[in-house]
């Protein structure tokens, strides 16, 4: 596939897994029920987002790069793809290093509850979501690396509505009458 061609799939890949990841970070990574005798049970449950807070920030900064990749032309869009690089690889290390301690986020969330009593959290139950959530971040990597490696031959945004430059406004015979000059001369 050519470089012009990867423009679209790239921006709307960065969209998706965004989002991707965002509903990820979301979701229930681990949930136990606590049910000491002689109080009413309860289920305490900790996302994405109580684990690992900076991927949730992380995959927001995912999406804004994917309307910085429309915004930018040549240069800006190698660091908009070096950035989207660099959080991905990073954002994929958080989700990791977050699942591994899922534990201590439970326990502390269990503390809360008023079904707590000291007791062991029993049996804890873990999803697959911080591995959905790191994979996310491990292809917005990859598709950051296209955007560095093909970025500066995609289309850019028209320059039709940034402001005239200096030698345009000097060329227009109106905009001289307007301010008082004789375009002739």
């Amino acid at each position: 596939m050519s470089g012009r061609r990867l423009y679209a799939p790239v921006v709307l890949g960065l969209l998706a897994v965004g989002g991707l990841t965002w509903l990820a970070l979301g979701r229930t990574w681990a949930s136990t029920r606590l049910a000491p005798a002689g109080l009413p049970p309860d289920t305490i449950a900790v996302s994405g987002r109580d684990v690992a807070p900076l991927a949730a920030a992380l995959a927001v900064v995912v999406v804004t790069a994917a309307l910085a990749v429309l915004a930018t032309r040549g240069r800006g869009r190698l660091v908009v793809g070096l950035l989207v690089v660099v959080l991905g690889l990073g954002g994929s290390a958080v989700c990791l290093v977050s699942a591994a301690d899922v534990d201590a986020t439970l326990s502390s969330a269990a503390e809360q509850s008023p079904a707590f009593t000291g007791q062991d959290l029993g049996a804890v139950s873990t999803s697959p979501w911080s591995y959905v959530a790191a994979a996310g971040f491990l292809l917005a990597t990859g598709l950051g690396a296209v955007t560095v490696r093909h970025g500066r031959s995609w289309p850019a945004m028209s320059g039709r509505y940034d402001a005239p430059s200096r030698s345009r406004v000097d060329d227009d015979p109106w905009k001289a009458l307007d301010e008082g000059r004789d375009p002739t001369v």
